[in-house]
């Protein structure tokens, strides 16, 4: 498992997660990787849930990755977000997948999503609201369009479209096609995207 930072937003449901496959009897070892500081916040997150210790019965090993450090078949970069984030690519079967996390325009991602065969990008933001994107560092629609374009990612998804603005789907889809110049797919819940 990787976690891609530390807001609540991506780490809120992790405990609640374990105590399930926990109760639902796991054997199978878990190692769940996250960025520099992750160890003390998992700490955290299993006194404030009541947690008891020894719950976890199945082999769970919890490290840090450096920003730019590679975990099994998994390679990272650091975004420009808040917080230290990792970004993700994944290669298996000839087949590359690039998780960008939360991040405003990032180099570092565009080199990470290079030739991915799916680039799945932040975009919390539209053009409109580029000042709270600016300030938050979070992407706008236009911004992940961007990023696939230079990064020559042959499919790009957007993802972190907040409640507030989900009934402004189709203007996230036109700005980021506009800069992308492809197709471009929105995320949803329990979608499935096959590339």
């Amino acid at each position: 498992m990787f976690i891609s930072h530390c807001h609540a937003d991506h780490i809120s449901d992790l405990i609640p997660f374990l105590w399930a496959i926990q109760i639902d009897g796991r054997k199978n070892p878990l190692q769940v990787y996250g960025p520099p500081g992750f160890k003390g916040i998992f700490e955290k997150l299993l006194e404030c849930t009541c947690t008891p210790k020894g719950f976890f019965k199945f082999p769970l090993t919890v490290s840090e990755l450096g920003l730019g450090q590679r975990a099994e078949t998994v390679q990272t970069c650091g975004t420009v977000h808040s917080i230290p984030t990792l970004a993700f690519r994944i290669e298996s079967q000839g087949k590359a997948l690039c998780y960008s996390a939360d991040t405003i325009y990032c180099s570092s991602v565009i080199e990470l999503a290079r030739n991915a065969d799916l680039l799945v990008h932040e975009a919390t933001f539209l053009e409109d609201q580029l000042s709270i994107a600016q300030l938050t560092k979070h992407s706008t629609a236009r911004m992940a369009g961007q990023v696939g374009r230079e990064a020559h990612a042959k499919r790009l998804a957007l993802f972190h479209i907040p409640p507030p603005n989900e009934h402004r789907e189709s203007e996230f889809h036109n700005e980021a096609m506009g800069e992308y110049g492809n197709e471009v797919q929105i995320g949803t819940d329990l979608a499935t995207i096959e590339f």
